[in-house]
């Protein structure tokens, strides 16, 4: 199949958040699977333009009575080699990368430059910016289209079109021939929506998990990614210890990671120091503000967040639940986010309380997310929602269990750890801790059963243990002990079931296009 993609952000390009990283990673798969692949987009703050690129033409549309010309531009996804064609004007380039204007004009465009297309089999559009762009390709074009739900609370504003007012993400279902959203869980949790559950009986309707490429995230090439997301301008190296790590050493390696980086601040300071005066215009990232510092011995168990600042996140149950956490046990927390001012103050303010035991980084910046991954004993993702989320894959990815909410993809990709692992000791398969209830009890259960089973209660363990026919631990480091059998389980999970080359979803994907194509012409 020829298939064009239309993509609001591409990481490591013009990417803040998951969607990016799918639409990185999800093009290049489906080219590897046969299928020729165009990804069409805007030249955010100019991020494509840097890129050598060519000029194809220009085109000219109307917004509102003016005449707007555009450069298309073409080239090469860095690193997967993946056709990108962008859409440029010095203003729009400039302006936010969400602000519904630039894809209101998108739609025009995207339309304008397909109908010279002949051969082109399905248009897939990824969230609301797309909406109304599938709904005018299936108008105008009569190609078939699907749009991909990445994230359903996020709609977009509400317009007219062909007699519907509508908004973006409600036009793009409306219009299409097909539509999906990024898990099985949370395809039923939105199916209970009146407007989905209509719609879902008129076309096909799936959830598909994301994934991660292996490539990308194992931990095997930490080094290597943390110097290509600076454009090779910061060793890590050069600042702490760090190297990379397999499943079978992980447990070795990753307390001496968080030793060096986040109980020895100073490093990671540095590191962020010579980040901050550095040239982003090739990359993708901001400055990054520090509150706090750590200090503690390698024993005591690192809470890892990486996410952005968004009620969505679980913020309001953090800050409710981390003081009380941070008063009952010895622990340390990173927090790395940016976004909502509110947000950010409180991150400041934990900070700022807890002298010692919290750092919190507040700015994007790609290379510490991979950092924190490998430093942090355990991640936490106490989301609202989450329809799939990546987070929780790569950090598993990097040997870390994760604590998060069961909902949408957490449930979904998260082995947990059982409630009562006196009689159900299933270390040897968990990679994780799920909670269900959204408050800070729910958040403060999945915290202490993380840090309880893998820190505190080793000589408990020994029944589990000897019936393995190994020594009770001494240490959570031990290569017998819970925590270090749970780092093994979420490599290999990670590897087996939630990455893009195991996990099938390029296949479902390939499915539901034609399932468009079907529907379409049906």
């Amino acid at each position: 199949m020829k298939i064009a993609i239309l993509a609001p952000t591409i990481a490591p390009l013009t990417s803040v958040g998951g969607l990016g990283d799918v639409m990185q990673d999800l093009p290049k798969f489906l080219k590897d699977a046969g299928n020729e692949v165009i990804t069409i987009t805007f030249n955010h703050e100019n991020k494509i333009s840097s890129l050598p690129h060519e000029k194809k033409r220009t085109l000219g549309i109307k917004y509102q009575g003016t005449e707007i010309k555009f450069d298309v531009i073409e080239t090469k996804h860095p690193f997967t080699g993946v056709k990108i064609v962008a859409f440029s004007n010095e203003e729009f380039n400039q302006l936010d990368t969400w602000d519904p204007i630039k894809y209101e004009v998108f739609a025009d465009l995207v339309v304008d430059y397909l109908s010279e297309f002949d051969d082109i089999d399905c248009i897939s559009g990824h969230d609301w910016p797309c909406g109304l762009a599938i709904a005018k390709c299936h108008e105008k074009l009569d190609i078939p289209t699907t749009i991909t739900i990445h994230n359903e609370a996020f709609k977009g504003p509400i317009v007219e079109y062909k007699g519907h007012v509508m908004t973006f993400l409600e036009l793009g279902i409306y219009f299409s021939d097909a539509f999906n959203t990024v898990s099985p869980t949370h395809a039923e949790e939105i199916k209970s929506i009146d407007f989905i559950k209509e719609q879902s009986k008129t076309k096909p309707f799936h959830g598909i998990i994301n994934g991660i490429d292996l490539n990308s995230y194992d931990p095997i090439h930490i080094v290597d990614k943390m110097l290509k997301l600076t454009d090779g301008k910061l060793n890590p190296r050069m600042y702490g210890f760090v190297r990379g790590y397999s499943a079978e050493d992980a447990h070795v390696v990753k307390p001496k990671i968080k030793l060096s980086w986040f109980y020895n601040s100073k490093n990671l300071k540095n590191y962020i120091e010579n980040w901050n005066n550095m040239d982003k215009s090739a990359i993708s990232g901001t400055d990054v503000e520090v509150y706090g510092d750590l200090s503690g011995d390698i024993e005591i168990p690192l809470i890892g967040f990486v996410g952005r600042g968004t009620y969505q996140k679980g913020f309001s149950i953090m800050f409710e639940a981390f003081p009380e956490i941070l008063e009952e046990y010895d622990i340390r927390i990173v927090m790395l986010s940016k976004g909502e001012c509110d947000i950010e103050e409180g991150m400041k303010d934990l900070a700022e309380s807890y002298s010692g035991k919290v750092i919190s980084l507040i700015g994007y910046c790609p290379p510490l997310a991979s950092l924190i991954f490998a430093g942090s004993d355990w991640t936490v993702i106490p989301s609202v929602w989450e329809p799939c989320g990546l987070v929780q894959m790569e950090s598993m990815a990097y040997c870390t269990p994760v604590i998060a909410r069961e909902v949408g993809g957490l449930k979904d990709t998260i082995i947990p750890l059982h409630y009562d692992p006196y009689n159900n000791p299933n270390f040897d398969v968990a990679t994780g801790v799920l909670f269900k209830h959204y408050d800070k009890y729910g958040l403060k259960w999945g915290i202490e059963h993380a840090i309880t089973w893998t820190f505190y209660k080793l000589k408990d363990i020994c029944l589990f243990i000897r019936y393995k026919q190994t020594e009770c631990p001494e240490s959570p480091y031990d290569k017998q002990a819970p925590l270090s059998i749970m780092m093994k389980n979420c490599y290999h999970h990670t590897v087996k079931n939630l990455s893009w080359q195991n996990n099938d979803s390029v296949n479902k994907y390939k499915a539901i296009f034609g399932g468009s194509i079907y529907h379409h012409y049906k």
